[in-house]
């Protein structure tokens, strides 16, 4: 059912690339040119794989043997057991790799991360997003269940256009659902103070629209309590 689900969201991520291709024009955000190329090529490379038995069982493989310094971090199933720490498990490949190459060239800014994305080669990178993305999302839950309610509106007024209704990230965006609420808050007041990571445009604009800490505590309460 995973593997499944996995090949149509890498579907709607090649059809939707063609279409977002004349329209985003900004930096890190939303995507340039050169990022929706590879972002394509990722999409397809990832259904190759899907579609292949026996590449797939070797990227399930190899990509669990090269988690090793990432179950540190991101916890033994990639659904993160360390508070402030995101979790992998679920996640969209193609966003995975794309943010590996951020944290290599530069334009996310984390010591530790940069530094293991460097030492990657590509297919340690496609092999370590397959694993992690055929691992079982386990809400995170937590935060402050009082503002759920809020936090849907808030997710379904400036959220849902990328992120999706499920907040599962279909198009290449981030997978959302079940993530640590206190990582998500941390990520958006990043993004509303451009900090923590080169400006990006588009999460600023969207960050800074959640004018209190508690519209940002309840957009995170309710992502970390989707399953």
């Amino acid at each position: 059912m995973r593997k499944h689900s996995l090949l149509l969201a890498i579907s709607v991520v090649l059809a939707s690339f063609h279409l977002q291709a004349a329209e985003l024009q900004v930096d890190d955000g939303q995507l340039k040119e050169a990022d929706l190329a590879t972002r394509e090529k990722l999409a397809q490379r990832f259904e190759e794989i899907m579609a292949d038995p026996a590449k797939y069982e070797d990227a399930l493989y190899y990509g669990e043997l090269r988690s090793t310094l990432c179950k540190t971090c991101h916890g033994p199933d990639g659904n993160a057991d360390k508070e402030g720490m995101p979790s992998l498990a679920g996640q969209n490949p193609v966003y995975i790799v794309d943010q590996f190459n951020r944290y290599a060239d530069g334009r996310r800014l984390n010591h530790w991360m940069s530094a293991l994305a460097k030492s990657f080669k590509d297919e340690d990178k496609i092999k370590l997003a397959v694993y992690y993305s055929q691992q079982e999302m386990k809400p995170a839950k937590g935060g402050n269940p009082a503002l759920l309610q809020r936090g849907e509106e808030i997710y379904r007024t400036w959220c849902l256009e990328c992120h999706g209704e499920d907040a599962r990230g279909e198009e290449g965006y981030a997978n959302l659902a079940g993530q640590r609420p206190e990582y998500t808050v941390k990520m958006l007041k990043e993004f509303k103070t451009a900090t923590g990571k080169r400006f990006n445009p588009w999460m600023y604009g969207r960050a800074n629209l959640l004018k209190t800490d508690a519209d940002i505590e309840a957009v995170a309460t309710y992502l970390a309590h989707l399953e």
